[in-house]
């Protein structure tokens, strides 16, 4: 019979058969007489123990069970802006959005609704924020704005997306950039009324 010498490594037993070079002190159990078949049903215990204790661990907290969560956890959800501040941001977009060339045409009906990816799948390729006015009124009305500020840096990437996308002196492109320059002005325009009401 061979002796083996047995020691545990990450809760497995493992068997080596003993050397000359091998001591009780490095071993941590020298097992003198047995086969291995004779082993092995300690071997096959000792792996079941090790996993039962890994599973216990993170579904038990102070003796009671818990649910392990699955996927994205809920989105936090934000106070309320004040009522003025809505007011204002949606005085902006509306005044943006129903803004009129000289010739009568409204300039914001090519961005009031993105096309989806399968319909302009190469303006996705390009655009990596892309956004509408749509998605704006949205976000106004989830109170993801916190300041003016915020809004406006929304609509200037609209602006910014649509001159990337678009040829230079289409029409579009053109729209935009009206677009653009109303915005900042409704938002000086914003700012005085802000500065009067408050004096």
């Amino acid at each position: 019979m061979k002796r083996l010498a047995a020691r545990c490594s990450a809760g497995l037993l493992i068997l080596s058969p003993l050397t000359a070079d091998c001591r009780p002190a490095d071993c941590s159990q020298i097992i003198e007489e047995g086969s291995l078949e004779e082993m092995e049903p300690e071997i096959h215990q000792t792996k079941r123990r090790g996993r039962r204790r890994t599973q216990k661990g993170p579904e038990e907290q102070d003796g009671e069970k818990v649910k392990k969560r699955r996927g994205r956890p809920p989105a936090e959800k934000l106070s309320p802006n004040p009522p003025k501040l809505t007011k204002q941001m949606n005085a902006i977009v509306d005044t943006v959005v129903s803004y009129k060339d000289g010739s009568g045409r409204q300039l914001s009906k090519a961005f009031i609704h993105l096309q989806t990816r399968k319909e302009l799948p190469e303006y996705y390729e390009l655009i990596r924020k892309p956004v509408d006015f749509r998605k704006i009124k949205e976000r106004v009305r989830n109170h993801k704005y916190r300041s003016v500020e915020d809004l406006e840096k929304d609509f200037l990437l609209l602006c910014h997306n649509a001159q990337t996308f678009h040829l230079e002196g289409s029409q579009i492109y053109e729209d935009s950039i009206v677009l653009q320059v109303r915005v900042t002005n409704q938002r000086v325009v914003g700012a005085m009324k802000t500065e009067e009401d408050e004096s």
